[in-house]
């Protein structure tokens, strides 16, 4: 604009509080190397529209494990529930009974941070 201010895209702002929203972000560095000001940003981090909604953890078993990086999934016969095995990093990851999408996802988002 001609009195020096800037627009910034909504779809911009919204992914650049989201990667300043993340542990090992330095908000002033990735607001340097995106041509805003931090303090800007920190002002965007605030407003709760950008704010993506907490997710709840389920309680999940760490179990570790020599086995070969695989994804099983099977069922037990007593339980008619299906159980997912997730091995990452040589950790296996077992979810037992109906899995939420999103909630996997988030701890997926989780342990790959």
């Amino acid at each position: 604009m001609r009195n020096g201010k800037r627009i910034y895209v909504s779809a911009f702002k919204a992914w650049l509080v989201e990667q300043a929203l993340r542990p090992e972000a330095s908000v002033a560095g990735l607001a340097l190397r995106h041509g805003v000001n931090a303090n800007q940003l920190r002002s965007w981090m605030k407003l709760e529209h950008w704010q993506s909604t907490p997710h709840t953890l389920l309680p999940v078993t760490v179990v570790a494990d020599a086995r070969s990086a695989e994804v099983v999934a099977t069922t037990n016969a007593r339980q008619p529930k299906a159980v997912m095995e997730i091995e990452v990093c040589g950790t296996v990851i077992r979810l037992r009974g109906p899995v939420d999408p999103e909630q996997l996802k988030t701890v997926l988002a989780v342990l790959r941070a």
